[in-house]
């Protein structure tokens, strides 16, 4: 698979529909940029229909993301629907490719802040009864005569559902994956956490074997929708280490003669030098960086300053650099250049973000100017020092 984009590296946009979502998959297109739906989207849609065999029919807030970013697509970038298992037994792949176009999805193995699968708390016992009836585990039973009497008399404990683990197999996962590409999919990414060595090593044979374009590996810090502060920030195994250990999981794959698929990484990154020691400390291999709270951030910014200007307030902070959209927007220029007078239509929240992921890439090169690096490619370990014992027993891999 070839990528292309306006600079390099991709950043990775993570979501959840409850955020500005529209506004940073409309940057994520104006910037050239890979960006991901994430997983367990249709439950965010109150309109979600589904037929008598739980199968998608009707997915509007689906159609309403890709055309975010299909509306300032200039050629570059992707945007990309990732599906868990209980999004697979929806059918919400088959749906996306179908009905909206979709060219790009990415399997969920897993993320650093998570274990286990989410536990989400329900409502009411018709809620609860839905889930159950969709194939999820449900605690309490709903269908217990006991429990519904106690929840009859308003004493009954809240419910929870448990999305399910994936079990996938080699055969499996060769037979949805051609299943998928029938139907017209053109690209397959995988996403996992770096749980255990083992684990990193089988899902990146899986993808050689199974021509995946993409692995991503999820390291701790991160985490955008379901997993809470301390989960996001201090669970799971943090991405230094996952790609201290990258590179010889990757050389022994090579020399069994497999071909190893694009890498991502990402967990807590959001400024230039983070996404260059990324790319240096997991090179060759690692291609790309992922951000996800971080341009989250930005297009909510943006989002509130553009409605503190459409009252005539100008945050105080923000005052010295100007009293207007087009003096705290600077990259409004650029973007008419690029879109005309659509561009003045452009909400202010897709601009911010898209200033903040100009500002990385500006920051990135700039970091491989001063190293005498002129292509992403020859960014490397040399270009990074430890300062401590510890950081250097990271940086070799000898931390375990």
């Amino acid at each position: 698979m070839e990528f292309k984009a306006t600079f390099k590296p991709f950043s990775q946009l993570a979501v959840w529909v409850k955020l500005n979502w529209k506004d940073y998959f409309s940057a994520a297109a104006m910037a050239g940029i890979c960006c991901v739906i994430g997983e367990n989207s249709p439950s965010k849609d109150p309109n979600l229909q589904r037929d008598i065999n739980g199968k998608i029919v009707h997915f509007e807030k689906l159609k309403e993301m890709k055309e975010a970013f299909s509306r300032y697509d200039r050629g570059y970038g992707q945007i990309i629907l990732q599906c868990n298992l209980e999004d697979f037994s929806m059918g919400l792949a088959e749906y996306a490719i179908i009905e909206c176009g979709f060219t790009a999805i990415e399997f969920k193995f897993g993320q650093s802040a998570k274990g286990t699968q989410p536990a989400v708390r329900m409502s009411s016992l018709e809620e609860a009864l839905s889930k159950k009836k969709s194939g999820m585990i449900v605690h309490p039973n709903p269908e217990d005569p006991e429990i519904i009497k106690l929840y009859e008399k308003n004493a009954c404990p809240e419910f929870w559902y448990y999305s399910r683990l994936p079990m996938w197999t080699e055969e499996t996962l060769k037979e949805r994956i051609q299943s998928l590409r029938s139907l017209g999919l053109k690209n397959v990414y995988f996403k996992m956490a770096g749980f255990d060595r083992r684990d990193i090593e089988e899902v990146l044979r899986l993808a050689s074997i199974l021509e995946v374009d993409l692995v991503t590996f999820d390291g701790a810090g991160g985490g955008s929708g379901y997993s809470p502060s301390k989960m996001m920030n201090e669970w799971g195994l943090p991405a230094l280490c996952i790609e201290s250990a990258l590179p010889e999981i990757c050389e022994r794959l090579q020399r069994a003669g497999l071909v190893i698929p694009d890498i991502a990484i990402t967990g807590g990154m959001s400024s230039e030098d983070h996404v260059y020691k990324a790319l240096a400390i997991g090179a060759p291999y690692v291609k790309l960086v992922g951000l996800c709270r971080s341009p989250m951030a930005a297009a909510m910014v943006g989002e509130k300053v553009g409605e503190l200007l459409e009252n005539g307030m100008v945050p105080k902070h923000l005052e010295r650099y100007g009293q207007t959209k087009e003096t705290l927007f600077r990259h409004l220029p650029e973007l008419r250049g690029m879109y005309g007078k659509e561009a003045d239509r452009i909400p202010l929240g897709a601009i911010g973000a898209y200033s903040y992921l100009q500002k990385i890439a500006f920051g990135v090169r700039h970091f491989a100017a001063l190293n005498r690096k002129f292509d992403v490619k020859y960014i490397d370990k040399k270009d990074v020092i430890p300062m401590t014992r510890d950081a250097k027993d990271i940086l070799n891999g000898t931390w375990f």
